[in-house]
């Protein structure tokens, strides 16, 4: 199954966190720097935009035109690119229009279409719909919580300079880096590769990845 997706209203927002949600969760609430905002806002775009591209898949709300093809000879099931879906405007089979809770009927959740009765699907499959989250206010909090983790990390690496340093010395003295994402020591980084943090992050966008895709 591959489908073509037309941008009819792109969204106008693709930022997972507000600039004060991002400030809470980064522990920067009371900061004063007058620059600290133009630095979060970049941050909150850039982990926003890496956790849409781990998982595959656009969250902010869209309204779009989808044709799906190559489907399989007895599919009954379309799954949509942009969900949960907020409203389906048109399905057009092969041509002929087909009717909500006659001909299939939606999950709206899961982004689903399901053909009614003992009917499969017949391409092309041509749905417009809008489809997402209305970001960022509506998004869900394992997706904030992965976009702070990111910007968080990103922050500390731009105030130490290059993030794979961890130590710097000079004659008699070092300056030893602490990761404050880090927990329990060495022993907890032992196993999978990456930082806590990211595979923290991992763990979180696991039920939000379209594998499929």
């Amino acid at each position: 199954m591959q489908s073509t997706l037309s941008v009819i209203e792109p969204a106008a927002d693709i930022s997972l966190l507000t600039l004060y949600e991002a400030r809470l969760g980064m522990n920067l609430a009371s900061s004063t720097d007058e620059n600290l905002d133009d630095l979060i806002d970049l941050l909150i775009k850039w982990a926003s935009d890496e956790v849409a591209t781990e998982c595959n898949r656009i969250f902010a709300k869209e309204k779009l035109k989808e044709v799906v093809r190559e489907i399989d000879v007895y599919c009954s099931r379309i799954f949509l690119s942009h969900y949960p879906i907020v409203k389906v405007d048109t399905v057009d089979e092969n041509g002929t229009l087909l009717v909500e809770d006659v001909d299939y009927e939606i999950d709206i959740r899961s982004g689903r279409l399901n053909r009614l009765g003992d009917n499969y699907w017949s391409e092309p499959v041509t749905i417009t719909y809008t489809g997402g989250y209305e970001l960022p206010h509506e998004a869900p909090p394992a997706l904030q919580q992965a976009a702070i983790l990111l910007a968080r990390e990103a922050y500390y690496a731009s105030t130490r300079g290059d993030a794979t340093v961890r130590m710097v010395s000079h004659k008699d003295s070092r300056i030893i880096y602490f990761d404050p994402n880090a927990r329990g020591g060495a022993g907890a980084a032992a196993g999978s590769g990456g930082s806590p943090a990211r595979r923290a992050v991992g763990d979180l966008l696991k039920k939000y990845t379209r594998f499929w895709l």
